[in-house]
This record gives C-alpha cells, sequence and structure tokens, in this order.
C-alpha cells in the first residue's frame, strides 16, 4: 500500500504543481465539435495545439476564443477529456472557438521560479508572447472575435491565467482561473485595460493554499502567493472594483460530495470588468465536475454541484474587451 501511494505522488507531482494527470480511458462523444491538432511556430520552436471548431463554424462570422490552459504535467490533449468534455459541449451549444495549447516541458511559464528540473526546461520561454502570437494567429486564420477573448486553466494553468490577466489585458476581456491564487512575483503590475476575473477555488485544496503562503510539492517551495481572499481584493482594486457582497450559496446538487459552493462578487465596478469568487468549501485541488483523476488523499475532493465550464463560460459571455486602457486609477486594495 505504501508503495503504491509513493508511485501516486511520483507520478502526479513529477511536473510540479500538477493538474493534468488524469486516468486514461474512453473519452467522452464529442459530438458535432471538431478538435484539429496544429502548430504555430514562435522563438524558434514548433508549437502545438489543439483547435476545437463548433459544428457549422463560419470564419465570416467571428466568434468568442477560449484559451484553455492546462495545469503543471498535463497536456492540451487531457485537458478537455479530465472536465469529462465539457468544453466540447459548451463550444458546440454557444458557437464557440476553443484552443487547447501545450506548454513547454508539459507546463507553463506563470511567473513563479522555475524551480524542478521539468520546469528549468522552461527557461527563457516566454508563453506571454506566445499566446498572444496564438490569438493574433486564430483572428487570422480563423476570424475570431479579438474583443471577445478569454483565458481559464487550472493550478499552472490558472497561475497563466492571472499572468495573462496582467500582462496581455490588451487582448484578453476575461480570466477564469481554477485552484489558482495571485503569485506574489506580480505584486506590482496592473492591467492597462480592464479584465474580469472569476476565481475557483476549493478551501481544501492540499497543493495551493487557499489562505496563501508558499505553494509547496513534496515540501519544496514553488512560489509565494496571495490568499484567495487578498487575490481577489487586489484584482477588484486594479480594474476599479468596490468591496465584497454577501456570499450566497449555490444549489447543494451533490450532498454526498463533501463540498459546498457559494458565490461572491465585488461591487459595483466600473467599465464592465466583473470580479467574482466561487468558494468551494472543502473543495480540493479538482475542476468541478470533472474527473477525480487521483484519491482525494492527495488531491482532494470534486465539487459535483455544477460544471465548471458553463458558469465560466456565462461569466465570460458578460465581458468584451474595452479598446481603449482606463481612465480611472485603481482602487486602494482593502
Amino acid at each position: 500500500m505504501a508503495r503504491t501511494t509513493l508511485a501516486l505522488l511520483v507520478a502526479a507531482f513529477l511536473g510540479g504543481v500538477v493538474w493534468g494527470f488524469v486516468a486514461e480511458g474512453k473519452a467522452e462523444p464529442r459530438k458535432a465539435a471538431v478538435v484539429l491538432p496544429e502548430t504555430l511556430a514562435h522563438q524558434g520552436r514548433e508549437r502545438t495545439y489543439r483547435l476545437l471548431l463548433p459544428k457549422g463554424y463560419d470564419k465570416a462570422k467571428p466568434a468568442p476564443l477560449v484559451l484553455a490552459l492546462h495545469g503543471g504535467g498535463g497536456t492540451a490533449d487531457g485537458m478537455d477529456r479530465s472536465t469529462g468534455a465539457q468544453f466540447a459541449r459548451e463550444a458546440d451549444k454557444r458557437g464557440w472557438v476553443v484552443v487547447f495549447p501545450q506548454g513547454v516541458a508539459k507546463g507553463w511559464n506563470d511567473g513563479r521560479p522555475l524551480t524542478s528540473r521539468r520546469d528549468k526546461q522552461r527557461k527563457g520561454v516566454d508563453d506571454v508572447a506566445f499566446l498572444g502570437a496564438l490569438i493574433d494567429h486564430l483572428h487570422k486564420t480563423r476570424g475570431i472575435d479579438r474583443t471577445r477573448v478569454y483565458a481559464t486553466g487550472i493550478s499552472n494553468g490558472g497561475f497563466m491565467s492571472f499572468r495573462l490577466g496582467l500582462e496581455l489585458s490588451a487582448r484578453i476581456a476575461a480570466i477564469a482561473p481554477v485552484t489558482a491564487n495571485l503569485a506574489k512575483v506580480h505584486a506590482g503590475k496592473r492591467p492597462t485595460h480592464p479584465v474580469g476575473l472569476l476565481v475557483i477555488n476549493g478551501t481544501k485544496d492540499p497543493l495551493v493554499p487557499y489562505a496563501g503562503g508558499q505553494v509547496k510539492v513534496l515540501g519544496k517551495a514553488r512560489g509565494a502567493i496571495f490568499s484567495t481572499d487578498e487575490s481577489l481584493v487586489r484584482w477588484a482594486a486594479l480594474v476599479g472594483c468596490g468591496k465584497a457582497g454577501k456570499a450566497v450559496a449555490l444549489p447543494d446538487t451533490a450532498p454526498r460530495d463533501g463540498a459546498r459552493a457559494y458565490r461572491q462578487a465585488w461591487t459595483p465596478c466600473g467599465r464592465g470588468a466583473h470580479v467574482e469568487l466561487i468558494r468551494i468549501e472543502g473543495g480540493g485541488h479538482t475542476w468541478p465536475g470533472g474527473q477525480q483523476y487521483l484519491p482525494k488523499l492527495l488531491v482532494g475532493t470534486t465539487c459535483r454541484d455544477f460544471d465548471a465550464v458553463p458558469v465560466i463560460f456565462d461569466f465570460f459571455a458578460r465581458h468584451r474587451r474595452v479598446k481603449s486602457p482606463a481612465r480611472a486609477p485603481a482602487r486602494k486594495a482593502r
């Protein structure tokens, strides 16, 4: 038993803060959505990505684009499968385009220190520039709507989403990190344009501490982060939002899952950049409605009260990129 647990730990944490180590199995049918394997040359590398086009997609009719970023140790191929094909279903339903980029060495340069052996393979890789180039490429080749570009991701992909919201705000209208907080290395940065933020975090995440501090993997520090609450307060200040409202419980549709979700918004917000949190009491390092990809002992429980992708897409649909920079100064963090 001890050897089995150790093997799972090694497999799960080999890439750092991991989300993407998933049980292999039969993928859920994608119905009408089409997934295309494509490449883009950047910084002397051939970067790969998977492009999900909804049924009947017409580049003459610009559609929103969602960047879905896998976690550390994960893959572009596994991202949608790990959510139970939530992205494919929602793309078809709405007519949106989703891109699953592949990180170098199965991860993203999200700004935190490159400490593990795998992380160091990404030294010098500019993922902000790559993802910006990918947005431009998809506008040119697929006709995506530049004013409705969004980013979401889990763990390492969630941390990268935060970085994109700060450094690529002229191209991205809203972000939705899952199991990730704002890294302290970004404390002095601010977006040039207002970017909406939805965070979905579990209070019992054993890898990314809800209360902030050091992200640790097998006892090794992987970067200091703000608490979830402080991350939201700081972002609300950056985009000109007011105080946090009362948290409202979401329907407890799966009372036996060991988790309960609450939604909270910071208001009022100017220029359409909403800031919200879904706090999952008892939730772990998992995607709501997705796979329990490792035992609860290692990653915590998966909330079954809702599927995260429809909620995230609903949030994104309320945002459109503001063309001109914000004129009003950011509010002070409370």
